[in-house]
């Protein structure tokens, strides 16, 4: 499972990538990449408990395709393409695969820290269900998969 904070670097690399530019639409795509954990929210609001919805119809590839292709196609997230006219089409694919990268990263498994004695004592405390430990490994990982997501520039293409 991944923390909002993977979830938003890797989605957001993705929008970059497919060639999302304006900072209003990076920045969407950095919410739609943590839209399927919108049921911690409704859990904690209907339940009062953040864990009873969790993982179930808003982790479903059917939700994520739906959700990002829709915000997508009504301009939400919008790829730059350097024309007058945009692309309904590709602008309802990166949405889609910017909300259905939530469900790749919590399939990945990643080591859970916090056990004694591998884990130093205040890299143990459980934020969220995770220990902070746990929660920088998450970052790094999502951060190497960002980065190697991220469009490079040539250098000559930068002059």
């Amino acid at each position: 499972m991944s923390t909002p904070i993977g979830h938003a670097i890797v989605g957001l690399a993705l929008a970059r990538r497919l060639g999302v530019k304006s900072p209003r639409s990076l920045g969407t795509a950095v919410v739609v990449a943590n839209l399927a954990d919108a049921d911690i929210v409704l859990g904690i609001l209907l339940h009062r408990d953040p864990w009873k919805l969790h993982r179930h119809r808003t982790h479903t590839p059917a939700f994520a395709l739906g959700a990002g292709a829709l915000l997508g196609a009504v301009g939400v997230i919008r790829v730059d393409r350097g024309v007058v006219r945009r692309s309904l089409f590709a602008d309802a694919l990166t949405g889609a695969i910017v909300a259905c990268s939530h469900l790749v990263l919590d399939r990945l498994s990643r080591p859970q820290l916090g056990a004694k004695p591998y884990t130093p004592r205040p890299l143990r405390k459980q934020v969220a269900g995770m220990s902070i430990a746990s929660w920088l490994v998450d970052v790094v990982g999502c951060g190497a998969i960002a980065w190697a997501i991220w469009p490079k520039v040539r250098r000559s293409a930068r002059q």
